[in-house]
């Protein structure tokens, strides 16, 4: 295992980790997790991939940002730089990979980019006509938590009212080292939320390489809206339903996820 970072285009340090051996595979997290949201699958995955497990802006290995206004036009600049490096060090061009939010990261991230071979994205989380992402109020509602230091209310609230987690599933989430991250990450959720309400399908019939897009067969209904979009709009893409998971079979079936990854890649 070793720990790198790069400075992207607007002067944002970007962190990654990197383990395993083989094809360069760059993994891109969702919203309130960190690199850490692959420790179910990482260590299968690292006996076939190089792993190149970054973190976004905001959080872990990337904290230090740039003053800039928020743009996700600026997160994709981040995957690109981390591609570019990872395709150096191999000499190849590298597989793609984008859960949720960083979904979309990744889609923008390779639109023209020849050092991308194929791209694999679990649930793109961007809005669809009458499906928000985060709705107007339950925006107003994680900002109020979020102004008066509520981190761990705004979280919960995220993930039962937002994506449509259980309950018991969230406390047994608060037990893990994982939940002290994810909390770290957390007022990045306003910003994230109100860029994947405006984000738009419409570039990826730009897209020139193999596209696989992964859904869960029980997800809430505006992921899957958004997953069957994405795939309309591209045409080099295919879809994958996973039976009986929703937005993280990474950790519910990840042996299924895993023979899902390494299937296509």
């Amino acid at each position: 295992m070793s720990l790198h970072e790069l400075v992207s285009a607007d002067g944002t340090r970007i962190g990654w980790e990197q383990k395993g051996s083989g094809p360069m595979l760059v993994m891109v997290h969702g919203a309130t997790a960190d690199r850490g949201r692959w420790a179910a699958v990482e260590r299968q995955l690292a006996g076939h991939y190089t792993l190149v497990m970054m973190d976004r802006r905001g959080r872990g290995l990337s904290r230090a940002e740039a003053p800039d206004e928020y743009r996700i036009a600026s997160e994709a600049d981040d995957v690109r730089a981390v591609v570019a490096a990872a395709a150096r060090a191999q000499g190849a061009p590298v597989l793609l990979f984008g859960h949720s939010y960083g979904g979309l990261c990744v889609l923008d991230a390779a639109l023209d980019n020849p050092e991308v071979a194929k791209l694999l994205v679990y649930e793109p989380a961007f809005a669809t006509p009458g499906l928000d992402v985060i709705g107007p109020e339950a925006l107003a509602e994680l900002a109020l938590l979020i102004g008066g230091g509520a981190h761990e209310r705004a979280l919960e609230y995220f993930f039962v009212r937002v994506i449509g987690v259980p309950e018991a599933m969230v406390a047994t989430m608060k037990t893990l080292s994982s939940w002290r991250q994810r909390l770290e990450a957390v007022p990045t959720l306003i910003r994230e939320g109100a860029a994947a309400n405006a984000w738009q399908p419409n570039r990826l019939a730009e897209l020139t390489m193999p596209l696989r897009i992964l859904v869960g067969e029980v997800s809430p209904p505006w992921l899957r809206a958004a997953s069957l979009a994405a795939h309309a709009a591209a045409p080099a893409s295919s879809l994958v339903e996973l039976p009986g998971q929703a937005h993280g079979a990474m950790d519910s079936a990840p042996q299924m996820f895993i023979d899902e990854v390494r299937r296509f890649l």
